[in-house]
């Protein structure tokens, strides 16, 4: 389990984490003139918009807030092509390039408009400059909106809204069609800055979300729904480079592989860049001043820009400012060259170039179609998930998951809660068939238990699919950080054996045993050290190996035998994987038959899930992600700890396996954590792996 950052908003702690950065000392200020501006507009000037004709750069178009006079379309000339009335002001717009409508990418264009809040869509038509109004349901308003902006994730491959809120608040809407030329909007989940936030700005290609806090400073978000909600500060007003009050955000990106955030020092008329690459490093301000018959900038609110050529006008780009002081005549947007930015900054010469693709832009997408009912414990606490294979009927199957600050609980294949045991804090648990106990054959679950750092032990009744402890008195793991648990049974001897981690990084491993009156005993037979924390494992009950991962550092690859000694071979490492981040955390294995199959492990820094061939050197095959399933109105997986996978089919829900993973952040609604169901089918055809049948988890019982 991955320790959270804290937040700090306190000036103090700003201080302290900007004082030192190179952005905060001495920088040139350099004096770039407007090229160009639009018309006046209707009302007043304040959020602005890109759209790019791919196929004619020079042909693009701005678009541009025109406060109670709607919206307004530009040329990159300055001239008005179109305004659209919305039925109150405008204050702020965003535009996706390519959202699916109607089976044809579009681009899209989202205004928020007050004071009565809604966000009204258009489709844009990029010939002409009109807007067409696209029907919205699903999102209902209500306070204080400022601002908007637009995202859409690579990661994913959906869309989404950013809503400001003069409190502070940052909405995240999922926007996405869903027939007939109609969008429907649902909350995500909600981020927050102290005070009032206006701006924003999404970068998909480093999956970030900049926020402008007006009176504190610039804020960068994870802007992936299923990630981190604490942000990153990279500037601040007085402490750091920003004298006044944060206005608008852009970024622009160039064929180089460089890339930029700008911003606007409002109060102060400059706009800072800073080095994305490096980051965030400031490389540089500039004012601007009145350029021939163009006026100067002042108070500068919305931003946009390019780096990408966009004709002879524009060979490398432009740079769109809200003009919010206009020398008595109306507002309007003033239009910048990059290149001369650029030159007066000397920015291509000092900015990094990364032309690396992010690893996880690759990664394969798989949806779940159930998820367990929410633990009733708020916070960190759903952690580890097993699945239990009904014997006559696998559509009977259950799933047990823990509960690592209540118990365990047992659910079906429907996610609804069957059986809750508060027996303590369960971290992490595992199944095997066929214990031999008292003449009869037994289903067991065990589980490690934090308060008394002990083992639990319970039989299944398949008639019922209960859980009943069949522990012979208090299992004592002999250690003071009990954590991570995996069950084995031996194919040399058919013996059954359980591993407990420590945070330390101690692993002990017991021999599990009937004590002749009906009950089981655990007896240590063999520890070892792995080196640091680990808490994920899974043994191979067909070849003897037992998987774990030291969560900061490997998977490693172990003997599960009880004479296996410390001698291990390493798998995949973080540090030599750009697909992994730490915490490393849940494994488990999909068999197949004949050796063949998966072990799995969530990457937890990544919300992701890596798979690595079960036979030979156990090659790296691919990463995943799990994403919400609209349609079902279930949100992804993310911040994942424990995991489970199984080939064999349970039923009609999932005749070809399922993948349980735990979600550590259970959003649409905001919850306590659950699990998800996710059919292997999905993520086969996600990776190119393949579905494998035959593999019966009793057949090595019955051997």
């Amino acid at each position: 389990m991955r320790a959270l950052p804290v937040l700090c908003l306190s000036s103090a702690c700003l201080v302290a984490c900007v004082g030192s950065s190179p952005q905060s000392g001495s920088q040139p200020v350099a004096a770039v003139a407007p090229s160009g501006e639009t018309e006046p507009t209707g009302d007043e000037a304040n959020a602005v918009a890109l759209w790019i004709d791919d196929a004619n750069p020079g042909a693009s178009l701005v678009i541009g807030s025109a406060g109670r006079a709607g919206i307004e379309v530009y040329g990159l000339d300055g001239a008005r092509r179109a305004r659209v009335e919305a039925g109150g002001e405008v204050t702020s717009l965003g535009i996706l390039t390519d959202f699916p409508l109607g089976g044809t990418a579009v681009p899209l264009v989202a205004a928020l408009v007050v004071p009565s809040p809604r966000v009204l869509l258009y489709r844009l038509d990029g010939a002409s400059g009109t807007l067409a109004p696209v029907r919205l349901a699903g999102m209902e308003l209500s306070g204080p909106y400022e601002g908007l902006c637009t995202y859409r994730s690579v990661l994913d491959g959906k869309s989404y809204l950013f809503l400001t809120k003069a409190t502070g608040a940052i909405e995240q809407w999922l926007i996405e069609e869903t027939g007939s030329g109609r969008v429907l909007a649902r909350l995500a989940r909600t981020l927050g800055v102290s005070s009032e936030a206006k701006y924003c700005v999404a970068d998909p290609a480093t999956f970030s979300l900049y926020v402008a806090e007006e009176a504190v400073g610039i804020w960068r978000f994870a802007a992936d729904v299923e990630t981190e909600t604490v942000p990153e500060v990279i500037d601040i007003v007085r402490f750091g480079t920003i004298s006044g009050e944060v206005g608008g955000l852009a970024v622009l990106r160039n064929e180089s592989g460089q890339a930029f955030l700008v911003a606007s020092d409002a109060s102060e008329n400059r706009f800072h860049v800073y080095d994305i690459n490096a980051d965030h490093v400031r490389l540089g301000s500039f004012i601007a001043p009145a350029g021939g018959a163009i006026g100067a900038v002042e108070e500068a609110g919305g931003l946009a820009g390019t780096a990408r050529p966009l004709g002879a006008s524009y060979p490398a780009g432009i740079l769109v400012a809200q003009n919010d002081d206009n020398g008595g005549r109306p507002t309007n947007y003033k239009f910048f060259r990059w290149d001369a930015i650029d030159a007066a900054l000397e920015l291509s010469a000092r900015a990094e170039r990364r032309l690396a693709q992010v690893a996880r832009t690759r990664f394969g997408r798989a949806e779940p179609t159930v998820e367990t009912a929410p633990v009733e414990a708020d916070g960190d606490a759903a952690d580890d998930p097993a699945i239990w294979v009904h014997p006559t009927d696998p559509a009977l199957s259950t799933v047990i998951g823990t509960d690592k600050k209540r118990g365990l609980y047992v659910y079906d294949l429907s996610g609804k809660v069957l059986q809750f045991l508060p027996d303590g804090r369960m971290n992490n648990v595992d199944v095997r068939y066929g214990f031999p106990l008292g003449g009869r054959s037994v289903d067991i679950v065990a589980a490690t238990e934090r308060t008394e750092n002990r083992i639990a032990v319970y039989g299944v009744d398949p008639a019922t699919r209960r859980l009943s402890d069949l522990a012979a008195g208090t299992l004592s793991t002999g250690m003071t950080d009990t954590y991570g648990f995996c069950l084995y049974r031996s194919p040399h001897s058919g013996r059954y054996y359980a591993f407990v981690n420590g945070e330390s990084g101690l692993v002990r491993q017991f021999e599990l045993a009937a004590d002749g009156r009906g009950r089981i005993t655990a007896n240590a037979v063999r520890e070892f050290h792995v080196g640091s924390q680990a808490e994920g494992c899974a043994a191979d009950d067909e070849t003897g190996a037992l998987y774990i991962a030291e969560e900061d550092v490997a998977l490693w690859k172990y003997s599960a035998e009880p004479d296996g000694g410390s001698e291990r071979t390493l798998i995949a490492s973080v540090d030599s994987m750009p697909e992994l981040a730490a915490d490393l955390e849940g494994v488990s294995i999909y068999y197949g038959t004949g050796g063949a199959g998966y072990i799995i492990v969530s990457s937890q820094g990544n919300d992701s899930y890596a798979v690595f061939d079960r036979q030979g050197e156990h090659a790296y095959l691919g990463s995943f992600v799990i994403t919400a399933n609209t349609a079902l109105g279930i949100d992804g997986a993310s911040e994942t700890d424990g995991l489970d996978v199984i080939s064999t089919g349970l039923g009609p829900a999932f005749p070809n396996g399922v993948f349980i993973a735990q979600d550590g952040r259970n959003l649409m609604p905001n919850e306590p954590q659950n699990f998800k169901f996710v059919p292997w089918d999905a993520i086969a055809r996600s990776l190119g792996l393949e579905v494998m049948r035959g593999w019966d988890p009793r057949a090595a019982t019955r051997r």
